[in-house]
Formats: C-alpha cells, sequence, structure tokens
C-alpha cells in the first residue's frame, strides 16, 4: 500500500496543544525592590509598603497583601511574588497591572457526538458537495462558497468510536491515527467536488487524475480488501483559510461500505438548541454533529480594576490549569479579547458560543509571548481603541489560545473586570 503524503494537521477543534517549556515559575525572579522612598507598591499592589524596604527575594518587605514590590517598585521580581501587583488572589485589589490567578478564572466543558454515512467501496469519484452547509458547528450563518476557502478529507486508524474518544479527550493523540489526507483548494467558487479531484496538501497538482502515486493510495483506502472499513474513519471538513487543518466550520465522518451504492457525501448544517433543552447549557444539533456544552461564569471571582483606564497589564504567567480544566501550556496564546456586554451573566452563559458577536464594544489585541500585555493597544474591528472599563453592562476579558495548535476554541481564560468601586 501507497500512503498519501503524512499530514498531521487537524482542525482547529479536533487540535490539543503542543507541548511545550514548563510555564516560568511564579514570581521568584529578582532580588526585591530596593524600595527608597518611592512605595510605588503601596498603591499598585501592597497596602503596607510603608516608606520602601529591604527587598527581599521576589517583591519586596509588603508582606501578605501583596507584596511591597511587584512591577512597580524597583525590581521586585516579574511576577510580584506570591501576590502580584494586583493582589490578584482574589482580585479583590485595585492596580492597573493584573496577575491573574485560577479563582478569577470560568470553567467551560464539551462534548461533541458525529453521525457517520457510509460511501460504496472502489469509488474515486465520490462526491462531496457543501452548498447546504449554511450554518457551522456552532452554530454562525456560512456562506458555502465566500467562507470555504478549502476542504480536507483526511483517513484515520480508527473506529468512530475511537475517534470521538480521543476528539472529546482532547489528548494530542489524534496525530498519530492519521493516516493520510487530501485537500482541495475552493477558490470560493465551488461547492462540490470528487474526491478524484482532490490534491495532496501543499501540492495540489497531485491528484488521482494525475499522480499514480495518488492513485494507487487512494484506490488502496477506498477498497475493503486492503483497509479495513470496521477500524478505519474517514473526516471530511470543509473550511476557511487555506492552512490545512485550521479553521474548520463542519465535520462529516464516513466509512467504506461494501454493500452500498452510495457515491454522494452531503456535508449539513447545525443548528442552535435552545438553552438547558439538551440537559447543558447550550449545543447545537445537525445530522453530521452535535454539540453540548456547560459554562459557568457566575462563581468567578471578578477583577476590579481602574475605571477608564485602558493601559491594563495582564500577566497570566501563574496560572497553572487553563478553564477548560487541562494544564496550561506556556506560549499558547494567541489573542486577547475585551468587551462590554448588556446580557447579564445567565445570559451570557446561554449565549456562549456568540460571544464575539453579540456586542459591538468588543477589542482585541494579539498576544506574541507569554510577556504581559497592555489592553492599552487592543482596538475594535473598526479601528477604535479600548477606552477602559465603566459601570455600564458586563465587561469580560478572554485569552484565547492558537487555533494553530489548541484542541478547542473555548477561551483558555475568562474572567470579569469591574471598576474599582
Amino acid at each position: 500500500m501507497k500512503q498519501l503524503v503524512f499530514f498531521t494537521f487537524l482542525p482547529a477543534f479536533l487540535l490539543a496543544c503542543g507541548e511545550s517549556d514548563p510555564p516560568s515559575s511564579n514570581g521568584s525572579s529578582g532580588t526585591g525592590a530596593t524600595g527608597g522612598s518611592s512605595a510605588a507598591g503601596g498603591t499598585a499592589g501592597a497596602t503596607t509598603g510603608g516608606s520602601g524596604g529591604s527587598g527581599g527575594a521576589g517583591a519586596g518587605t509588603g508582606g501578605t497583601a501583596a507584596g511591597t514590590g511587584g512591577t512597580s517598585a524597583g525590581t521586585g521580581g516579574t511576577a510580584a511574588g506570591t501576590g502580584g501587583s494586583s493582589g490578584a488572589a482574589g482580585g479583590s485589589m485595585c492596580a492597573s497591572t493584573v496577575v491573574v490567578q485560577a479563582p478569577s478564572n470560568y470553567t467551560f466543558a464539551s462534548n461533541i457526538s458525529l453521525t457517520p454515512v457510509t460511501i460504496g467501496p472502489n469509488n474515486p469519484e465520490v462526491t462531496f458537495d457543501w452548498s447546504g452547509l449554511t450554518t457551522d458547528f456552532v452554530g454562525q450563518t456560512t456562506s458555502p462558497t465566500a467562507d470555504i476557502d478549502s476542504v480536507s478529507v483526511i483517513i484515520f486508524s480508527l473506529t468512530l468510536a475511537e475517534f470521538e474518544e480521543h476528539l472529546n479527550a482532547d489528548d494530542d493523540m489524534l496525530g498519530m491515527f492519521n493516516q493520510g489526507a487530501l485537500q482541495l483548494i475552493t477558490n470560493n467558487t465551488l461547492t462540490a467536488s470528487a474526491m478524484a479531484d482532490f490534491g495532496v496538501p501543499g501540492t495540489p497538482e497531485n491528484t488521482y487524475r494525475t499522480s499514480p502515486d495518488v492513485q494507487e493510495a487512494i484506490d488502496d483506502y477506498l477498497d475493503p480488501m486492503q483497509t479495513d472499513p470496521a477500524e478505519h474513519t474517514f473526516v471530511v471538513m470543509p473550511s476557511e483559510g487555506d492552512v490545512p487543518g485550521s479553521g474548520s466550520r463542519m465535520v462529516q465522518v464516513f466509512t467504506v461500505d461494501p454493500t452500498s451504492t452510495n457515491d454522494m457525501v452531503m456535508i449539513p448544517s447545525s443548528m442552535k438548541v435552545a438553552p438547558g433543552s439538551n440537559g447543558h447549557t447550550g449545543g447545537t444539533e445537525g445530522p453530521a454533529m452535535t454539540v453540548t456544552y456547560d459554562v459557568d461564569l457566575e462563581a468567578l471571582t471578578p477583577i476590579a480594576v481602574p475605571a477608564a483606564t485602558p493601559a491594563i497589564t495582564i500577566d497570566w504567567r501563574q496560572l497553572m490549569t487553563n478553564g477548560l480544566g487541562r494544564p496550561w501550556i506556556s506560549r499558547s496564546l494567541n489573542r486577547a479579547l475585551v468587551g462590554r456586554y448588556t446580557q447579564s451573566l445567565t445570559e451570557l452563559e446561554d449565549q456562549f458560543l456568540d460571544l464575539e458577536t453579540l456586542s459591538e464594544d468588543i477589542y482585541s489585541i494579539d498576544i506574541p509571548s507569554d510577556d504581559p500585555i497592555s489592553l492599552a493597544g487592543a482596538v475594535s474591528e473598526a479601528g477604535v481603541p479600548f477606552p477602559g472599563v465603566d459601570g455600564d453592562g458586563v465587561w469580560v476579558l478572554a485569552l484565547f489560545c492558537d487555533p494553530d495548535y489548541c484542541g478547542n476554541p473555548a477561551p483558555w481564560y475568562l474572567t470579569i473586570l469591574e471598576p474599582c468601586p
């Protein structure tokens, strides 16, 4: 059997974040603040700052409130000892530098189930049709042409049950079972195509019709005598963007059935379900894919920050677990979002899949590294700078993992920002 070029990318919500170096230690660097007479740490993170002090290992002599040093008083460690410059263990202190910790984070859990279709054997002319994909797997409006830049087909050496198990476990193991892939560039015009016209990712000219190697591989995969249908699952994914496996808008699984004559795989839409109707906070249902989720925003401890202050610095380096209950992996974030909502927390939970479209007052900023970022650089889609928070509505801060690496589009960290009383 000749295999297709091995393909390790998976759609954004299928991926688990790649392992990296562990997060840096929590504020142990530096020799402490020499203090002097500034006592800046008193207002930015400690109530016991006094007139400076002798520093100490991490952040000065500020006691348990948050350390007199922090990032505002001399050289007292990048993470401000055990408290951080905002005293962020519970978010009750008021400071423009926020060292976020677990009590301020939300919780999120989701589950995906897939419904397969069967196709007949030995038929490279099997056609994939995504013309009916008008809402994606999270219920967002989708154009089958304008929003679908590419379509990928991947074969896994897994049963459907095994594929779903790894998918929902987000265990970074699906790539181990990836047997090969094909990709079609749609040019935003195609809404259907035969497998024989799909090419190898990176070399789209190599198709079943043009390459003997691709022809041999596809013939083997579609032949029940060569590839056991009971042990293999095909996945087809229309996607936004042409990076293989990134930006998936729907997943349809299919298998080869020696008794089937079907030569068409229709890729349908999913629709949102009413909050609580499926026993969960919310989700979507569809012929191909069903998603349920549970989210809790009300149990978190909000963070108090100065009102009307755009220059709020966010430091997440003390977090060890993300909101999905999985280990925090360093250098995985790529974007921060802060937005104002008129909805209540319960309404935001019910409409969580629409978080980025519920309000026009949303500001985002790229995260290039694990260094703390200032929200002063956040802008709206129209280029309007973030004005700082006020007492009007609910202000949400969310940190997202890079979708090219991470297994779930839900934020890794999400909290509520409130103006200081």
